[in-house]
């Protein structure tokens, strides 16, 4: 890569994610004064639809800027579907939003000071998102979201993944689906870079364009077998997202003729 092309990756980084943080600072005190007298459930479908708004518009900014390659129509199926659990991988820091930006019903689970934040939790508290403070919250919450017709999005990994690899699944999901009833709709999303994965660094550029897919998978129905469901699950993500054979074999065949003198 040449040093103009890494200084101007890095400034494309820069902005991007200033402008990622400038919308979320002033986009929550702006969405409270907009939603102050409504009622409460008016208030948090108003949110939500705003959020959703918000990223789609960004996303949609940095794609006509070659910042991002993104495919996401198929998310957009999903819509009307309610009382839907979407499961997804996590390889990046961008995987809530880029789902939020399609689908303006869902609900997420988030850290609990993030959402006491004051600058940046606000206007996740007002769209009902669900801190991850004790396990009988979040399954309690998610049932009653669940019931009321969002859709609750989960990361099964629980934390980003390194690239290629899929991290042990927690049993979170197993423990809602069963309690709830209701079916589990699988989003795998995949990309051609690392970026702002698990050991990425903030300040690391990556060489864009950054392509990123996101495809639908199988809808599972929740069983009696909270483990034996997650076991499912969890086989079923890492069948989806290996590589293919023949990559694998080009990748060994390559390390075996380096290797030879």
């Amino acid at each position: 890569m040449t040093p103009f092309k890494h200084a101007r990756n890095v400034l494309i980084l820069f902005l991007s994610l200033l402008g990622l943080t400038l919308m979320m600072l002033f986009g929550s005190p702006w969405l409270a004064l907009r939603s102050a007298f409504m009622p409460r459930s008016e208030r948090q479908a108003y949110v939500r639809r705003a959020i959703t708004t918000g990223y789609r518009r960004y996303f949609t900014t940095l794609h006509f800027f070659n910042v991002f390659h993104l495919d996401l129509t198929e998310l957009d199926r999903l819509r009307g579907d309610d009382g839907l659990i979407l499961t997804a991988n996590h390889p990046s820091l961008f995987d809530a939003l880029l789902i939020i930006s399609r689908l303006p019903n869902v609900v997420c689970i988030m850290k609990a000071q993030v959402l006491r934040n004051v600058m940046f939790g606000h206007g996740a508290k007002m769209a009902g998102y669900i801190p991850n403070d004790s396990i009988r919250n979040i399954v309690n919450e998610a049932a009653r979201e669940l019931e009321e017709g969002s859709q609750l999005l989960l990361f099964p990994e629980g934390t980003r993944s390194r690239r290629g690899r899929i991290n042990p699944f927690q049993g979170t999901v197993g423990l809602i689906a069963r309690r709830t009833g209701c079916p589990v709709q699988t989003i795998f999303i995949e990309s051609d870079s690392g970026f702002l994965g698990k050991g990425w660094p903030f300040w690391k550029a990556p060489d864009f364009p950054v392509r990123i897919r996101v495809r639908l998978g199988q809808r599972f129905s929740p069983g009696d077998d909270s483990k034996q469901f997650i076991a499912e699950l969890q086989h079923y993500y890492e069948q989806e997202l290996a590589p293919p054979a023949c990559s694998t074999h080009r990748a060994d065949d390559a390390r075996t003729s380096a290797s030879r003198p």
